[in-house]
């Protein structure tokens, strides 16, 4: 009897060459705060935050833990004495580098400038008002912005990495 195992790698065309739209991390600019930045940048840009609080993590790149600034329901994270995320909710704040991208922007503007991502969305139809979640990844890193939408509009904006922490 012989047995034969074989495998094969799909070979990239471009229909699944790119399965998300993708973003530059450091490109990215909120409110006139770049990720990757110092993370006093945030304080001269906010002045001081409503809160801080310490999370521990072990995923972090020199420190053993980071930051949330609390601004509102609003968050900027810090890893590192560095910029790593946000977590938006209102619409205090935008995305510069993507068209003044903020909460409250209509679902069509997403599909717009993210239109392989939006083909990929998750969609959420176990609540009564149902919820799509569109994820731009962060060019080939397992990071993404989520962009969450309800009711044709966008209720959240986040960084989030696929391993749970925040970048």
């Amino acid at each position: 009897m012989i047995l034969t195992f074989s495998s094969f790698k799909m070979k990239p065309t471009e229909e699944n060459e790119d399965e998300y739209d993708t973003l530059n991390y450091h490109s990215m600019v909120v409110s006139g705060i770049r990720l990757g930045a110092n993370y006093g940048i945030i304080l001269e840009k906010l002045g001081s935050p409503d809160s801080v609080r310490k999370e521990e993590t072990p995923d972090a790149q020199t420190a053993n833990h980071f930051e949330i600034y609390r601004y509102g329901k609003d968050a900027f994270f810090v890893m590192d004495e560095g910029v790593s995320g946000f977590e938006l909710t209102t619409s205090r704040f935008n995305i510069e580098n993507l068209g003044s991208l903020k909460v409250g922007d209509p679902m069509s503007k997403v599909k717009k400038r993210f239109p392989k991502s939006y083909k990929l969305r998750d969609v959420d139809d176990t609540v009564d008002d149902w919820v799509t979640t569109v994820s731009v990844q962060f060019g080939v890193s397992d990071s993404f912005l989520e962009i969450t939408v309800q009711n044709d509009k966008i209720v959240g904006l986040a960084t989030v990495t696929d391993d749970g922490t925040e970048e």
